[in-house]
């Protein structure tokens, strides 16, 4: 009930405004704009979407006030020139539109590419380097003393300017992107500013260049616009920005801004980046205890962001600890959260579970957002005129994973009757074992609601512990048939591979196999390094054997959730050998080979195999030609299969039938 919420649905005055509630959705860099900068239907649907969900403020993310080489611009906004307010008015309207209070992120960024000596920058190669880079790569910000009275005055002119322009297009706020060290920060550090003149030295002087960017911005907007503030309360680093700096800094502008939004690390440093934008390792509510000491000591609003969803929005607002909570990945997953929590339906929000899919293909890859459980997510536009089923159809889904599930339920939302057979007696295939490290509680919690979803939806029939046949599946007379029967295990011909040591990784669950003290796992994938996290928690000698090279295996997977596994790896003791071939299994241990040639033996008593599956499409092809629709999903149809790719599948095809 709404009662449980009873703190998160208060209203709460934001200078001249009042938001209708305290969730604000926060801004992140989805790339749904267009080449040019400019706002795209695809924007405006993203943005409606979450809008139309409940939050009391939704923040337009990542949009940059200095214009850039086009070809490095990325898909965000460019505010800098007066052609983007008319699309941006569009976005305002379908914010306004649900009641909700509409509110972008103002973003300096200078796009320096890393060149080859005597390499010119051209068009083609800046676009070369663009797909072969990550934004971090390309993102080289001059430091404070590097820039001239003239460069301050232009980049506070951007903000000014950027800000005028989101008041022309109706916006009620804009939050000034000061963290991560973004170039207005590294003012602040005493350690990246080295400036001698009135910019530099004291906390008064270092903050002076963003109490000058703030005047100028009041002077064009009046207290029409209200501003919101983001800073790092630390920066995590040795050298960076610590608490005291940025209280008394937050002290010096807080008469300049409506709302200080608290967060913490930076995005420069790869190593940090899970503590900004937290995996499923790291706990949730990660930045609380910063925003708490900012409101026990200034007269503003204070927002906290990291991994919050709605009940822990509730427990830090009755404490006290912030005033507003900004949350983006509980919305990308179930946009109508929010509706949800206040009708008395959170039950049925579908969880995040902070794979970071979302982070990973816009900030590494220059890809479009999208969302492993929602497959909706960046793709509202494709789906907006979806017209419904002609006529109910009888649907049968073989295999209850998380492909088979979301096919079930997509299906039965679009008004057929599914039938879902799972061999196993409990459904969730191999979400089951993703979900049983203790770390992976995000995935536990999407794992129950999954099924709870499944097994209580009126056109659902679950039929567990029933292996489908050619024959069964006749006699259903299906109008149309999904095969989701996932993948099998790729056991390699590797002498020893039978003997009694060698274990299957998803042989693992409690009491199914013994395992000894000196574990070899061969494959350093996620799934392999996961297996070794837990392994190492339980007190186990670890050995990971892997053939790709670390930075290949840091790809392998959304980076950010990657470089954050392996960082506890290393701190759990678990060893770590990349470029190293698994030969053979022997009686005490793995004969390996490295990238020399060099043959070394290792000890162990339990050799576990997480050397990826293989597609079943032979159990897929066993049902070929029993319905007039036949669609295959899921580890079944693709070769490196994921949440993602499991839920996208399912929910396409689904929407076919």
């Amino acid at each position: 009930m709404m009662s449980k919420y009873r703190h998160v649905f208060q209203p709460l005055k934001i200078g001249h405004m009042v938001a209708r509630n305290r969730i604000e959705v926060s801004p992140g860099a989805n790339l749904l704009g267009s080449e040019e900068g400019f706002v795209t239907r695809e924007l405006i649907e993203w943005t409606r979407r979450m809008a139309r969900g409940g939050a009391g403020v939704v923040t337009v993310g990542m949009s940059f006030v200095n214009p850039m080489e086009q070809a490095l611009r990325g898909f965000s906004l460019d505010l800098s020139s007066d052609k983007v307010v008319n699309g941006l008015s569009r976005l305002v309207e379908s914010i306004h539109r649900y009641g909700a209070r509409a509110s972008i992120e103002l973003a300096y960024m200078e796009f320096v590419p890393p060149q080859k000596p005597q390499e010119e920058l051209t068009e083609e190669n800046l676009a070369r380097i663009r797909n072969e880079t990550s934004i971090n790569d390309k993102v080289q910000v001059r430091l404070p003393a590097e820039l001239s009275q003239a460069d301050i005055e232009r980049i506070i002119d951007c903000f000014a300017s950027a800000a005028e322009r989101c008041l022309r297009a109706g916006m009620d706020m804009v939050l000034i992107h000061g963290a991560h060290e973004m170039l207005i920060s590294q003012f602040l550090s005493p350690h990246k500013n080295k400036r001698t003149d009135k910019y530099g030295g004291s906390i008064e002087n270092r903050s002076r260049f963003v109490n000058e960017m703030l005047e100028a911005i009041r002077e064009r907007v009046g207290r029409e616009l209200a501003i919101e503030y983001r800073l790092s309360a630390e920066e995590l680093t040795p050298d960076g920005i610590k608490l005291e700096d940025s209280l008394a800094f937050a002290k010096l502008i807080q008469d300049k801004i409506d709302l200080l939004h608290v967060s913490a690390g930076t995005l420069s440093d790869d190593q940090i980046m899970g503590c900004v934008i937290q995996p499923t390792y790291y706990e949730r509510g990660y930045n609380v205890h910063y925003a708490a000491a900012f409101k026990e000591q200034l007269q503003i609003p204070v927002t906290t962001v990291g991994s919050i969803n709605l009940d822990l929005a509730e427990e830090i607002l009755a404490a006290g600890r912030a005033d507003m909570v900004a949350m983006l990945r509980t919305i990308i997953a179930d946009p109508d959260a929010v509706k949800k929590a206040q009708q008395g339906a959170a039950a049925t929000i579908r969880p995040c579970v902070r794979c970071n899919t979302c982070i990973n293909r816009p900030h590494y890859f220059f890809l479009p957002v999208r969302c492993a459980v929602n497959p909706l997510a960046g793709r509202e536009v494709d789906f907006m005129h979806e017209p419904p089923s002609p006529r109910q159809k009888k649907v049968v889904v073989i295999g209850g994973g998380p492909a088979g599930m979301e096919a079930a339920r997509t299906a039965a939302d679009r008004g057929h009757e599914v039938i879902l057979f799972e061999k196993e007696p409990r459904l969730g295939g191999t979400l089951n074992k993703a979900a049983a490290p203790p770390f992976k509680a995000d995935m536990k919690t999407y794992l129950d609601w999954a099924v709870q979803m499944t097994t209580s939806h009126p056109r659902i029939k679950v039929r567990l512990a029933t292996a489908a046949t050619p024959e069964l599946i006749k006699a259903e007379q299906p109008d149309a048939l999904v095969i989701a029967v996932g993948a099998r295990p790729n056991k390699p011909d590797i002498p020893g591979i039978n003997r009694d040591h060698v274990v299957w990784v998803g042989d693992l669950e409690p009491g199914r196999v013994r395992l000894g003290e000196n574990i070899i796992v061969a494959g350093g994938g996620m799934t392999g390094c996961e297996t070794a996290l837990q392994l190492a928690l339980q007190g186990k000698k670890v050995t990971v054997v892997e053939m790709l090279t670390l930075e290949e295996i840091v790809t392998s997977a959304p980076i950010i959730n990657m470089l954050s596994l392996l960082s506890l790896l290393k701190k759990n003791g678990v060893r770590l050998l990349t470029e190293t071939k698994l030969d053979s299994i022997t009686a005490t241990g793995a004969l390996v080979i490295d990238a020399q040639g060099q043959k070394q033996e290792l000890a162990g008593d339990t050799v576990i195999l997480s050397l990826g599956v293989i597609p079943d499409r032979e159990a897929a092809a066993r049902f070929d030609g029993l319905a007039a629709e036949t669609y295959v999903i899921g580890d079944c149809a693709v070769s490196r299969g994921s949440i993602w790719t499991a839920t996208t599948t399912a929910f396409d095809a689904a929407m076919e039938i």
